[in-house]
């Protein structure tokens, strides 16, 4: 019992604490089909053992779910055996003679169907399942004899008989949970624990022993009395047992999961957007404790979609009779009176357009026939997007092949992830399966300008680096059907709001026939580059004070200790922007150098005391009396955990008074929005940041 409520409330506690969290499968509406194998100790409960001798023994489960979406619905197939052993010798213990068990294991299968539920807790997968079924009890035989040496000839004589006849069967249900982590897009590891137990004790088992007398009246039974009333002669006494199987199985286990295409959030870094707490005082000293605030726990609304359905992505035709219609699809909210653009581009192994085909709709279908007429249409790969007018919505482009070879290829299992941020750029790693069978020839990759290619949305090319596991494109054997997986890295700015891919094969004929394998794929929304620690990190700035730094009038300090709720190893602070408006107007000359355009100044900026700081120093203004001292971001590591107040005076440059002139008759408002990313592992690899606005004035 108290085995049970542990795994009572450890599941009920994933489930509560899951609903904080979000979850990857939130991010996406693929479909997913999970198989997994595991092992393990299956231990007996008191009721089972109580009854029948069964101790801790193992059990084995093939399952296999497929996932709608957080939900879905599995199955399982398993097997577990208890042995009788152990139990057996604690109850020949209890007597006064020796007893020889000949002892057997119960040995159960079962088979069940039911639903489950996965979500995240940090970086882990964890899934909370429930499933009913048939359960098959194997018969049992346990033998207890008597053995003596001491009279005159060896003496074997039973003493205890422990069996059910034949195989029981039954209904049971289980419940349970399991905590995963991914290797790989398809392979994981997990441990699990599940309560397993017949629905009913219906399974009988005849208990049955014989009663001695004490013969010799010494207040024991022993080999004596035994022999003397010469045992083989005396009569079982038997007694029915109810037996209900009932197990705790935990163990560990291995999964593989395949499906449709995933977008997977994950990365090293958060972006946040600015504060609303802002600081407006007329006094030279401004002081406060500002907390930054953390949109990453708004809710993000459902935006509408418009998707490609027909034909689907990296089919082949013979011809555009065999297309028959385009089709597509609104998903969100209903648009009034919707009218649609269709485009179909053929392309060159470098996504360049060699002519579009352009028709006007206002249902959801077009008949191919209507967008290309009578042309003729040349074998080669097509790119086909539809574009809703009214509201500028696009569906992702899709891709299909004009061919007269026997060729099937494709792309499946594409799953892309953000790695987080380089500077301002954001990397991302993207992976996915190439398939590929075909009579015509083998997929081979040698011709110039053949292979895989990256894209954005106008179809620039993007540089990208092949990682583990296949650092090469390789020859895929068309006589069988083959997948090569591939992953590729690429950093793109902040303008690629999408990334496309395709791999384009040799042509497979020497003759004017174009035989060429193409499949392309196209990531349409970019995961943000969010990681789950950040939702629960949390940024203040104490103690807040910003003052002039000396007479100058151009120069500010801002002080303070920047709290964190986590430890870090790093910060990075950067002036995102900074504007001003001075009364009266012709008070202050502006930006006079590059040392007051918002800059961070050395030496006087110190972190957690420190003056050894990463300047990434300023080279945009191409300003030949840059200074090697001020710049627009600024570094502080640490070899070890900062924890608690840590303590920050940035000195930062801004535009002043005219010179000479008495600061109390110029009154300059300010607003600089700095950028403050604190890093929480030690290798400074993952980040979370946050932004605020300061307003203040000088006087």
């Amino acid at each position: 019992m108290k085995k049970l409520s542990i795994l009572i409330f450890f599941v009920f506690t994933t489930a509560m604490y899951s609903q904080k969290r979000a979850n990857e499968l939130d991010k996406s509406n693929s479909s997913l089909v999970e198989v997994l194998v595991s092992t393990g100790i299956s231990s007996a409960t008191s009721t089972f053992s109580d009854n029948s001798y069964a101790a801790d023994g193992s059990f084995f489960e093939l399952s296999s779910t497929y996932y709608f979406s957080k939900i879905g619905l599995g199955a399982s197939l398993g097997s577990f055996s208890n042995p009788t052993e152990g139990n057996l010798l604690k109850f020949a213990e209890k007597v006064a003679y020796p007893i020889e068990f000949n002892s057997e294991k119960w040995k159960t299968t079962y088979y069940g169907i039911g639903p489950s539920y996965k979500t995240n807790i940090g970086s882990l997968e964890a899934i909370i399942f429930a499933q009913v079924g048939s359960m098959s009890v194997k018969p049992i035989d346990l033998e207890g004899s008597f053995n003596s040496e001491n009279a005159d000839a060896a003496t074997s004589i039973p003493v205890y008989n422990y069996s059910t006849n034949e195989t029981s069967k039954t209904g049971f249900y289980n419940a349970g949970i399991r905590l995963g982590y991914k290797l790989n897009p398809n392979l994981g590891l997990y441990i699990t624990a599940n309560y397993l137990s017949a629905f009913s004790d219906k399974i009988i088992a005849r208990d049955g022993s014989k009663q001695f007398a004490d013969i010799n009246k010494d207040g024991i039974i022993n080999e004596i009395d035994i022999i003397r009333q010469d045992g083989v002669l005396v009569d079982f006494q038997y007694t029915e047992k109810n037996i209900q199987p009932q197990v705790f199985n935990y163990g560990f286990g291995v999964s593989y999961s395949f499906g449709k295409r995933t977008i997977k959030i994950g990365g090293t870094e958060k972006p946040y957007s600015k504060g609303n707490s802002d600081i407006n005082t007329k006094k030279p000293m401004n002081t406060g404790s500002i907390v930054f605030t953390n949109p990453s726990k708004e809710n993000k609304k459902r935006q509408q979609k418009l998707i490609g359905i027909l034909p689907k992505n990296n089919s082949t035709f013979k011809n555009a009779r065999e297309i028959k219609n385009f089709t597509w699809e609104i998903i969100g909210t209903k648009i009034p009176n919707p009218q649609f653009i269709i485009e179909v581009t053929k392309i060159t192994n470098n996504q360049q357009s060699q002519r579009t085909f352009i028709e006007k709709t206002s249902s959801t279908s077009l008949s191919a026939t209507r967008i290309f007429k009578e042309n003729k249409l040349s074998d080669g790969q097509y790119r086909w997007k539809v574009t809703e007018t009214t509201t500028g919505n696009s569906s992702a482009n899709m891709y299909f092949t004009f061919s007269n070879c026997e060729i099937d290829f494709t792309i499946s299992n594409e799953e892309i992830e953000c790695l987080g941020y380089e500077q301002e750029n954001r990397k991302y790693k993207i992976c996915f399966d190439s398939t590929y069978s075909s009579t015509s020839g083998d997929l081979t990759f040698a011709n110039p300008g053949s292979g895989l290619s990256v894209f954005d949305q106008t179809y620039a090319p993007i540089s990208y680096t092949l990682v583990s596991p296949n650092p090469t494109i390789l020859t895929q054997i068309g006589a069988s059907t083959t997948t090569v997986s591939y992953c590729f890295e690429v950093t793109v700015s902040a303008s690629v709001t999408q990334i496309g891919f395709g791999l384009q094969g040799d042509d497979l004929d020497p003759s004017p026939v174009l035989c060429q394998p193409g499949v392309s794929a196209n990531f349409d929304e970019l995961p943000d580059c969010i990681c789950n620690e950040c939702e629960e990190i949390e940024l203040s700035f104490n103690n807040f004070n910003i003052s002039l730094n000396g007479t100058s009038g151009n120069q500010f300090n801002f002080d303070g200790d920047i709290n964190v709720n986590v430890p870090i190893y790093g910060i990075e602070f950067q002036i995102q922007s900074y504007s001003y408006s001075a009364s009266p107007n012709a008070c202050s000359e502006g930006v006079s150098s590059v040392e007051e355009s918002g800059m961070l100044l050395m030496p006087g900026t110190t972190i957690n005391g420190s003056t050894s700081l990463q300047l990434f120093n300023e080279t945009a203004s191409g300003s030949p009396s840059s200074n090697n001292n001020a710049t627009k971001s600024i570094k502080y590591t640490s070899n070890s955990a900062l924890t608690g107040a840590i303590p920050v005076n940035l000195t930062v440059g801004l535009p002043g008074p005219i010179s000479g002139l008495d600061p109390s008759c110029c009154t300059i408002n300010y607003s600089v929005c700095i950028k403050v990313k604190v890093f929480y592992e030690e290798s400074n690899c993952k980040s979370c940041v946050f932004t605020h606005c300061f307003n203040f004035n000088n006087q």
